[in-house]
């Protein structure tokens, strides 16, 4: 074998090398794309829940506040600082769900949970009646795939 042959061989193997380098490195992309896909479905579900459990936790602690979130369930007259201060709630609510729903549409809220998400919005949707004239009312503050899901819901619950 001479030298020029010994050379070319060499140079196969190293490329052959240099090929499952590289095919290892696209797997090990793969993987870690998954793991960082897993992490990121869990932390928007902790998210969610932990942006809910806050306003929860609001409600329960603050028996002034309950009372006025009866008041704005029932459609009850308010007076203008309480008008506003349901406004600011409302707002900050209906923006955590549409929240919840652009994680779900992007793909880091997983489906099982989002059904869930949406079947608890919707029962609340159909019982506050301050919650849903604020939507009404603020349509152009939410995303048209937002107000699109809050008028099938509405719809679906008017509906039977």
């Amino acid at each position: 074998m001479n030298t020029e042959t010994k050379l070319d061989q060499i140079n196969r193997w190293m490329t052959l090398a240099a090929n499952v380098g590289v095919l290892l490195g696209i797997l090990f992309l793969v993987f870690e794309l998954r793991q960082n896909t897993t992490a990121s479905r869990a932390e928007a579900a902790s998210n969610y829940q932990d942006t809910f459990s806050e306003v929860e936790l609001f409600i329960a602690r603050d028996a002034e506040f309950a009372t006025l979130l009866v008041a704005g369930r029932n459609g009850d007259e308010l007076s203008y600082v309480d008008q506003f201060r349901l406004t600011v709630f409302y707002g900050n609510v209906l923006r955590t769900w549409q929240n919840a729903h652009f994680q779900y549409e992007a793909g880091t809220l997983n489906k099982d949970l989002w059904l869930s998400i949406r079947t608890r919005f919707a029962g609340i949707l159909s019982e506050d009646r301050g919650l849903l004239d604020h939507w009404s009312n603020h349509q152009s503050e939410f995303t048209p795939a937002f107000n699109k899901l809050v008028a099938r819901l509405v719809e679906v619950d008017s509906a039977g």
